[in-house]
């Protein structure tokens, strides 16, 4: 992946803030798999928040997480399945109802929950020294995006501006 594309630079470029966005995301992801990799952390980048749920909420089933993180069920049940194909998490039954499986890491799963908090936490501090060096609290802003643009969206920012005459 590039570090730009001719959209950087067109004249509507304001218009592409997802595809910038997403070249963001692509880059951090990419980025935190070398670095989960040279840690010996076999979690894969997109179920780390997966493991992180089920590292530190007892009881926590699929539905929970799918719920908690903002996930489709299937996208959620999808990593789990990883992560028990690779034998850090199992399920078990709830201790009072029989209907519900909860997820519990497995002994391999615990170190490697003790090795990515390690690595989340200097993640979170070399994240933090790059807000302050482009003077941006990226994460924060990112989340007061999406709520400004929930609470009003795109469709009602662009009623109203002048639109070209389509022929």
């Amino acid at each position: 992946m590039r570090d730009s594309n001719i959209m950087d630079t067109h004249r509507l470029s304001g218009a592409f803030v997802s595809n910038k966005l997403l070249r963001l995301v692509e880059t951090i992801a990419d980025q935190g798999q070398v670095l989960l990799s040279s840690a010996g952390i076999d979690v894969p980048p997109r179920a780390i928040s997966t493991v992180l749920m089920i590292g530190e909420i007892a009881d926590v089933t699929a539905a929970d997480i799918a719920t908690s993180l903002d996930q489709p069920h299937q996208v959620a049940t999808q990593r789990i399945a990883a992560l028990i194909k690779l034998d850090l998490v199992t399920k078990r039954p709830h201790a009072t109802d029989s209907r519900r499986k909860v997820l519990v890491l497995t002994a391999r799963g615990e170190d490697q929950y003790r090795l990515m908090m390690a690595v989340l936490e200097n993640i979170r501090a070399a994240m933090d020294a790059l807000f302050d060096e482009i003077g941006c609290d990226l994460a924060g802003k990112a989340v007061e995006a999406v709520a400004a643009l929930r609470a009003r969206p795109l469709t009602d920012r662009v009623e109203g501006l002048a639109t070209p005459n389509a022929k």
